[in-house]
């Protein structure tokens, strides 16, 4: 009788130790400790524990799994044993399995001939068992797992009968609609689980494909499919590309201002030419120490900066940022003597944004 309680507790055991561990080390003395059936490493990639959290263990996938190695391919497990070139040897015969993965094979031979019964005439060839058809897979093919209920490509041709599988979708019921690039699942030509997938599956598979950012084309001409790998992630457009407008800018440029307290101001903007009328639509700053502090910086910055004459201040609204109105704080120093002006604010992308502006308008 099979435990399905244990197996799934140990199920979830032996998720939490990979995801801690990033290993399978360890896998059968778990087994031990529930009294179940260990699963092998091979299974437990196939079944694609790795991707899975311990949560996601369900009693329900644990059933599904322990069924599922349970009845493991009997035959595939005898060919391993005897090896592909005595698969005649089964032709009459009945294969069983238990449920712990043990197989049982029953075969039938004829009786012995008494020694009074005439000679049996000669068989002709045309009348002898033939050896089962193996399908002829190509790489780039779409196929079906029937007991897992997976889709996969084709990707190798091995020796002894056997092909190896690539970019696997799992089941819907256990898994979101995600391709996996992996290679680590082969099968014999003759599995009875596996078969060539249909229109439909098919559709379902490239269309996962897609929403997995696999870049894929096909062979229409033959039904192969071949996947290029992920696609390229595309580089966000910048919409300062060029900085600032450099034809009308290019004698000017953002400079950095030294840090002197109490000035917020971190940098500044020249303007084309010199501004007359900032008084008209900003405000006069009267605050000795925030002046002393701007002019060691606009002088450090620009050492031909004799001496300032008026430092203007407005609050730009910020918009779009939330639900409730909030201001930004931009300054105008402008020199003494030759009126050569600055725009001043905190961060540089302020400025950069008030030039693209001034040049659309």
């Amino acid at each position: 009788m099979i435990d399905y309680n244990a197996f799934h507790n140990y199920l979830v055991e032996l998720v939490g130790l990979f995801q801690r561990t990033r290993s399978t080390k360890g896998m059968s003395q778990l087994a031990q400790k529930y009294h179940c059936t260990a699963i092998t490493r091979d299974q437990f990639y196939q079944m694609k524990l790795d991707k899975l959290q311990p949560s996601q263990v369900t009693p329900q996938l644990s059933r599904v799994i322990r069924d599922t190695i349970g009845k493991s391919d009997a035959k595939a497990a005898l060919r391993e044993s005897i090896g592909a070139l005595n698969e005649g040897i089964l032709a009459g015969s009945r294969i069983s399995q238990g449920s712990d993965r043990t197989v049982q094979i029953t075969i039938t031979q004829p009786a012995q001939q008494d020694i009074s019964a005439p000679k049996q005439q000669t068989v002709h060839q045309s009348e002898q068992p033939k050896k089962p058809t193996l399908p002829n897979y190509r790489i780039g093919q779409v196929l079906y797992h029937k007991a897992a209920d997976e889709l996969f490509l084709v990707s190798r041709l091995l020796d002894n009968d056997r092909f190896a599988v690539n970019y696997c979708l799992m089941s819907p019921k256990y898994a979101r609609q995600v391709v996996f690039d992996s290679e680590h699942q082969t099968f014999w030509l003759g599995n009875e689980n596996i078969r060539p997938a249909k229109g439909s599956e098919i559709a379902r598979y490239l269309g996962a494909l897609t929403q997995s950012g696999f870049e894929w084309e096909a062979d229409n001409t033959n039904g192969l499919f071949f996947v290029k790998g992920k696609k390229q992630e595309r580089k966000p457009v910048e919409v300062f590309a060029n900085d600032i407008p450099l034809h009308d800018y290019s004698n000017t440029g953002i400079h950095s201002l030294p840090v002197v307290s109490p000035s917020l101001f971190r940098f500044a903007l020249g303007p084309l030419a010199p501004i007359d009328n900032g008084g008209d639509l900003m405000t006069p700053c009267y605050d000795t120490q925030m002046l002393n502090a701007v002019v060691r910086q606009v002088k450090t910055a620009f050492p031909d900066f004799d001496h300032i004459r008026e430092l203007f201040q407005y609050e730009m609204p910020a918009l779009c940022c939330s639900e409730d109105i909030k201001e930004y704080r931009v300054a105008l120093v402008k020199d003494d003597n030759n009126g050569t002006c600055y725009w001043l604010a905190r961060d540089r992308d302020v400025l950069r944004l008030l030039a693209w502006v001034a040049y659309i308008i």
